[in-house]
């Protein structure tokens, strides 16, 4: 078999590139991560609005966007804002659409955070008022943007390894919940799992059932239900698709991450008596 090492790794670029981005939501994910991808793309972001307004004015002038609003519904009514990148939390999210689809003449885009809502009923509720509007509506699920997803997409649809049969997803790790889950009362489902659930999409198709299972993470201490979470995705072919969504990931921040380096030592001493004894 002839291997293509070009494996489309790399989204295609954008047809247009000169769109005029309002962006509403000034926190970390804005500041850090989209404004800078931006930047370094090429798009213009022209306008920037938060609540409050003040940390707006901060990102704006470290990140170089030249109009400040104090108000979402400022910042949508101009004219000459195109798309609108909303990073804000869920809850939020459901009142800007309602706003931005009175604007349909000039907003042509709205990407939207995920979850794209706190709920099913809202997000339904996003993408009807979307559709109705004629706005294009995206949803910020960046996994499947990933150059190790995007290029394991390609390797299958090349059959470069055959049928599938099974694919698993083993998350450990410790996260640091945004303020906002705390409200909610949902941690992993819609924060990690929600990567996971749309990568196995994205690369092998809807699912014809889905079995999950989820307990309570010790560690967090507001009330929730999904901190550990486990699922399987069944396909009508047979092919089986799993995660272990695991936030605990053991009593590192309890003491537990002291244990290996006693092993360490130990088994060291252990290996110089046996070499004394050679």
């Amino acid at each position: 078999m002839t291997v293509d090492l070009d494996l489309h790794h790399h989204a295609p670029p954008p047809k247009k590139k000169d769109y005029r981005i309002g962006a509403i939501g000034a926190g970390f994910i804005m500041r850090d991560c989209h404004l800078v991808a931006y930047r370094n793309a090429g798009y213009h972001v022209v306008a920037i609005t938060s609540q409050p307004p003040e940390q707006a004015r901060e990102v704006a002038r470290l990140r170089g966007v030249p109009t400040v609003y104090n108000t979402n519904e400022e910042l949508i009514a101009d004219p000459s804002i195109e798309v609108l990148d909303i990073a804000v939390p869920p809850n939020f999210e459901l009142p800007i659409v309602r706003e931005a689809v009175k604007h349909a003449g000039h907003i042509k885009g709205i990407l939207a955070q995920k979850p794209l809502g706190t709920n099913y009923q809202e997000a339904k509720e996003i993408v009807r008022l979307s559709r109705e509007a004629g706005i294009t509506l995206g949803v910020n699920q960046n996994m499947r943007y990933d150059q190790s997803i995007r290029a394991l997409k390609t390797v299958l649809e090349r059959g470069y390894l055959g049928e599938p049969v099974l694919a698993t997803i083993e998350m450990r790790a410790i996260p640091h919940w945004q303020t906002w889950v705390k409200d909610l009362g949902k941690v992993t489902l819609l924060n990690m799992s929600i990567h996971h659930l749309d990568s196995f999409r994205f690369l092998f198709g809807d699912p014809k059932s889905v079995y999950v299972s989820a307990r309570s993470d010790p560690r967090t201490k507001f009330e929730h239900q999904d901190g550990i979470v486990l699922y399987i995705l069944e396909y009508a072919n047979g092919f089986r698709a799993a995660a272990w969504d695991d936030v605990w990931a053991g009593p590192a921040r309890e003491g537990g991450a002291l244990v290996p380096r006693r092993l360490r030592r130990n088994h060291g001493d252990a290996a110089r008596r046996a070499g004394h004894r050679r």
